[in-house]
């Protein structure tokens, strides 16, 4: 009678944990897709998540701030897996290899500046539907199932940017003349709105805006393009890259031209510093990434629950005078 009092007692206990464990995974979505995710992870001090950061390339200093601002944001929340991968080479099929990494490895959220505006969209779109959070920094995709885009507004900073040009040609008493722009790529959405802003503001003048000239990942492409163009009076560098070509190009040779530039690493300021660029366009990468894994882990908790929200960082004209 013990015997079969205690069976019935083991077989009691079995039951109720039985019950407690289905009852404490009720929540829980099996899939046969691994890298599949509850549309909503909520974060607490035994349950971290994973945040990856994948920017154009790893090596200018713009994507190192951007890396630095997420970096600080984790610092102050905890509780974050943080990786920064990049495209070896500034390539589109590149980056789509990382964002499939990312979701691979089970991404909660990624922070992303796209090199292409449409050729990663298939890619994003896998990811959104294995559960990850799609943030924008600096450069957004056309695909629009994302949180938020936090970025420059680029067509405004092109316009702040032919305004601090044309001041310069005025002060050099210059009325007419061609100017050169280079650019990262056709693709990237922000080099193409940085080109138009700039474009618009010197319609009706007397200069002449030639047609851009892209470094598709190799600075040589702008040496080139400004050597093979003394008669230019000026050029705009529309990001970091192309703006420390065109100054290293320009010291080399010697000339005058004026250079409007985008960002602020060593390189740029130091050329500012020694009068080779008149100014630089200064961004704000490393809130870029603070916010955006600030707004990353809420959206993980539920609490923004906003989509596609464009923030503006804000843009500063940095002359030598203000270094």
């Amino acid at each position: 009678m013990k015997k079969l009092l205690g069976i019935f007692l083991i077989l009691t206990m079995i039951i109720f944990l039985i019950g407690c464990s289905s009852e404490k995974n009720s929540k829980v979505e099996l899939r046969e897709d691994l890298t599949a995710k509850e549309t909503t992870k909520i974060l607490n001090e035994d349950n971290e998540c994973k945040i990856y950061l994948i920017s154009m390339d790893q090596g200018s200093n713009f994507w190192q701030q951007i890396d630095s601002g997420c970096k600080q944001a984790i610092k102050e929340t905890g509780g974050i897996n943080y990786k920064w991968i990049a495209s070896a080479n500034h390539k589109v099929d590149e980056q789509a290899e990382c964002i499939d990494k990312a979701v691979a490895d089970g991404a909660d959220a990624i922070l992303i500046s796209a090199i292409s505006v449409t050729d990663l969209n298939e890619n994003l779109k896998r990811a959104v539907d294995a559960g990850t959070k799609i943030i924008y920094v600096d450069s957004a995709a056309t695909f629009e199932d994302s949180i938020a885009t936090l970025k420059t507004d680029s067509e405004a900073a092109g316009k702040i940017a032919a305004e601090t040009m044309q001041k310069a040609l005025s002060e050099k008493g210059i009325e007419s003349g061609t100017i050169g722009i280079a650019a990262s790529s056709p693709d990237a959405q922000n080099a193409v709105m940085r080109d138009k802003g700039f474009r618009q503001m010197f319609e009706g003048t007397n200069f002449t805006i030639a047609p851009t000239t892209y470094m598709y990942g190799n600075q040589q492409n702008i040496k080139k393009f400004v050597k093979s163009h003394p008669e230019y009076v000026a050029f705009f560098g529309s990001n970091e890259q192309t703006t420390g070509a065109i100054g290293e190009q320009i010291k080399e040779l010697g000339s005058k031209q004026i250079i409007i530039g985008f960002d602020t690493s060593d390189l740029v300021l130091s050329m500012l510093n020694e009068g080779i660029i008149y100014a630089t366009m200064q961004q704000n990468p490393q809130k870029m990434g603070h916010d955006g894994i600030e707004i990353a882990i809420q959206a993980l908790n539920g609490t923004f629950e906003n989509k596609n929200v464009i923030i503006d960082t804000g843009i500063n004209v940095i002359t030598k005078d203000k270094i």
